[in-house]
């Protein structure tokens, strides 16, 4: 059996959501490196585990690749999702006319249940959530669901410019009028943050017209506000996403260069294989891929490779052997 479950896997992607959301840890490529640290210490701390930053990076990819294919199962025609049951929901069709002409694949997701749905949406930024297929009971559901402290969950709307809970509402659910002057104590604080603390006026002028551009070109969802905290928040974290590249390329350009590790790349292809294909493969598939490991080319491309591809190319390499 493999080490990971939905209970681990929820350890890590709320903490990873934290750090993303509230702490403003999330780079152009994925996640700082400190958000990756903080996620794995809290999953080997509440767990009692020695997992690496290697085996989290791959089991990330692997949830990724699900949610992905979830995402374009639920967006289908006549499909959707039920909350309560954690599963894909059948709303105006059924699953053999949905099925036809749809990879083989999807038809593991007919009775498969998938907790970690409403994280993964947070994190991976789907566009599922937009009150036509999704189904929750309730609101505080949801926001339960991503946070199990007040605390926690306090910090999370301030930084969001209490926008987090629109983004998660089911129909017909508004805010309350306490809600209302909460968001416009945030503005207001907002409002004075930015005149102290603001950058020099091009650079701001180009990343708004950033974000616009992308604003127009998709389609906005009819519950979402947006708001001065809200656009302010986006603006400063463009800023210093842009700062962090800048002084890690220049980290790069001075620094020593990068050590390979003394690790075969088969080496660890058999131990991804092993952590990541346990619950995928039979045991005599998994005799087969370890045999495709020992071409070194193989192994790199297998270590390079994520999510869905990288168990379609192990299948496909596995069935040559046949």
């Amino acid at each position: 059996m493999g080490i990971w479950n939905d209970e681990l896997d929820l350890t890590w992607l709320k903490e990873l959501e934290y750090q993303c959301s509230v702490l403003g840890k999330r780079a152009r490529s994925g996640y700082k490196k400190e958000a990756w640290s903080a996620a794995l210490k809290t999953l080997n701390t509440q767990h009692q585990l020695s997992l690496t930053t290697s085996q989290l990076k791959s089991r990330h990819d692997v949830i990724k690749g699900a949610f992905a294919v979830l995402s374009k199962i639920v967006d289908s025609s006549g499909m959707g999702w039920e909350a309560d049951t954690c599963r894909v929901e059948c709303q105006s069709t059924t699953w053999e006319e949905f099925m036809q002409g749809k990879p083989k694949s999807w038809g593991s997701w007919k009775n498969k249940r998938f907790p970690q749905f409403y994280l993964c949406e947070r994190l991976f930024g789907s566009t599922l959530a937009r009150g036509r297929n999704v189904h929750a009971s309730t609101a505080e559901e949801r926001q339960a669901f991503l946070y199990d402290d007040d605390d926690a969950r306090s910090e999370h709307e301030l930084s969001t410019g209490g926008d987090s809970e629109l983004q998660y509402a089911p129909e017909g659910w508004r805010r309350s009028p306490s809600d209302e002057d909460a968001s416009q104590r945030q503005r207001d604080d907002s409002r004075d943050d930015a005149r102290d603390g603001a950058r020099d006026d091009s650079r701001e002028n180009a990343t708004r017209s950033r974000i616009s551009a992308n604003d127009e070109d998709s389609v906005p969802s009819k519950r979402r506000r947006s708001t001065m905290a809200s656009q302010l928040s986006q603006d400063f974290r463009a800023i210093a996403d842009q700062n962090a590249k800048e002084l890690e390329l220049f980290a790069r350009a001075l620094g020593p260069p990068v050590q390979a590790s003394n690790v075969p790349h088969c080496a660890r292809a058999i131990e991804v294989l092993q952590a990541d294909f346990e619950d995928m493969l039979s045991v005599d598939e998994l005799v087969k891929a370890f045999e495709v490991m020992e071409n070194e080319t193989k192994a790199l491309m297998f270590l390079h490779m994520n999510g869905p591809v990288r168990e379609a190319w192990i299948r496909r390499q596995i069935s040559q052997f046949d």
